[in-house]
């Protein structure tokens, strides 16, 4: 089952989100003042029989705050949001964000967090949106787990002394539920059971649901004990969206284990599972390794190895793809979706499903590792290198769009990539003509164009910083 690493950073994700911006409404959820302490928090929602909502943002994204904003500004959010929850909205950067972020073990931003006055996260939403919907479904998560059992309980169990095999399986389904981490009690999890149960089909199907990292004791003695085709069974018994999250979900933990302790070898072998998915075309699947790789490097800020690994990648893969082979490759893509339609209704009509163009990866992470080079790199044959990718992303963008309603004058981000490598590069007059087209496709979008506007303003006056 093919398996897809999202490496998109946030500045590209805006582009995929339908905004309406408004600056001048005022937000419908309010906040209270960013410097407020967990202490008077708690207190506060305790009075009021309320829980607790945090936005934790970061100034490493500017444009990602001004799209949470929208999403408050929507008035389905006003009435849910005053009677139900003491929300506050602050930066990581600040003393009391960086407090509140180690209270509720977070590890950094952009993440919506839904508490109750004892420190308990009920729900998350990992990001940012323009869609107010998005966060009136979480706070109903929220108000629903409210009651029960909640973390900290499992907590204080556990501290107690409470390790019995029921327990933990029941406290790693409490953490799932809230998306953190389970690694650590399910390898406890599983040195509680009897050998004999690695042969159990639902037990390895448990242990596969919660992403079992590689370097794992859950995913080694699933390796060394489990019947021969027990997992291959396993993927067969259950559907393609299953089979897609045990992938994800071991592929995504063990590099993100990787980036914590900083190993280099356990990213290498996330990269060679992401690979193996793609039994079916070992190029794709090459490609995936080696994208996997360079998002190590990037969360490492191993800088030395993400340059050199980013000029082969793209110089050997991008470099040298042209805009009808990417229409090829979206058009056999479609064709692949449409065959796996399966029939509904009386007359056998295929169900309609959503369709994205693979080829649209390609002109992101062009950007994406343009911008990065922008941010890390000062070598002027570095940054010309990145201009060029820059500007290939642009050509793509614009001839593989089969809708040109959107983003009617182009990729504002794109633009943007653009204008500051131009700028950095010494380029100033050009950095500014582009940095405005960026600013007004941004407007015509409907995004938020602040942040662009500052930084063009900036290149005006010769103190955009580079």
């Amino acid at each position: 089952m093919n398996v897809l690493i999202n490496l998109t950073n946030m500045k590209q994700i805006l582009l995929v989100i339908a905004l309406t911006i408004s600056f001048k409404s005022l937000a419908q959820i309010t906040f209270v003042d960013p410097n407020t302490s967990w202490e008077e928090l708690s207190k506060t929602a305790k009075k009021g029989k309320k829980l607790i909502f945090i936005q934790l943002e970061s100034s490493e994204c500017e444009h990602c705050n001004e799209v949470a904003s929208q999403g408050f500004n929507g008035a389905v959010l006003k009435d849910v949001f005053q009677k139900n929850f003491v929300a506050i909205r602050t930066r990581v950067e600040t003393e009391n964000g960086r407090k509140l972020a180690e209270k509720l073990h977070i590890k950094g931003a952009l993440v919506a967090l839904y508490t109750d006055p004892d420190g308990n996260v009920l729900t998350r939403y990992n990001g940012s949106t323009s869609q107010p919907e998005a966060y009136l479904e979480q706070a109903q998560v929220a108000l629903s787990r409210r009651n029960g059992k909640q973390l900290t309980d499992f907590e204080k169990e556990y501290q107690n002394g409470e390790k019995s095999a029921a327990f933990l399986k029941a406290f790693i389904q409490k953490r799932r539920e809230i998306n953190m981490p389970t690694h650590d009690l399910l390898d406890e999890y599983v040195g509680k059971l009897p050998v004999d149960s690695i042969s159990n089909f639902h037990v390895i199907k448990f242990i596969y649901q919660q992403g079992p990292t590689m370097d794992s004791r859950a995913y080694k003695l699933v390796q060394a004990l489990a019947p021969h085709g027990m997992v291959d069974s396993l993927y067969k018994s259950v559907s393609p969206a299953e089979k897609v999250a045990f992938n994800n979900g071991i592929i995504g933990n063990t590099l993100r284990k990787a980036v914590e302790t900083k190993n280099s070898q356990l990213a290498h072998q996330a990269g060679y599972y992401t690979q193996q998915t793609y039994h079916e075309n070992y190029q794709l699947g090459m490609l995936q390794y080696r994208r996997n790789v360079l998002w190590y490097y990037q969360q490492v800020k191993d800088t030395a190895s993400y340059f050199g690994e980013c000029r082969q990648f793209i110089e050997q893969n991008y470099m040298l793809m042209t805009v009808d082979s990417l229409k090829r490759m979206d058009e056999a893509a479609l064709q692949k979706s449409l065959a796996a339609q399966t029939p509904f209704g009386p007359a056998g009509e295929k169900q309609a499903v959503r369709f994205a163009p693979p080829s649209q990866q390609f002109h992101h992470e062009l950007n994406d590792h343009a911008w990065r080079y922008y941010l890390w790199n000062n070598q002027p044959r570095d940054l010309e290198r990145a201009l060029m990718w820059s500007k290939r992303s642009m050509e793509w963008h614009e001839e593989l769009r089969k809708d040109k309603n959107h983003l009617p004058l182009g990729n504002p981000a794109y633009m943007d990539t653009y204008a500051h490598l131009l700028y950095k590069l010494g380029r100033k007059n050009e950095a500014i003509e582009w940095q405005t087209k960026a600013v007004e496709a941004q407007k015509v979008s409907g995004m938020s164009w602040v942040s662009m506007e500052k930084d063009l303003n900036e290149m005006k006056s010769g103190t955009l910083k580079r």
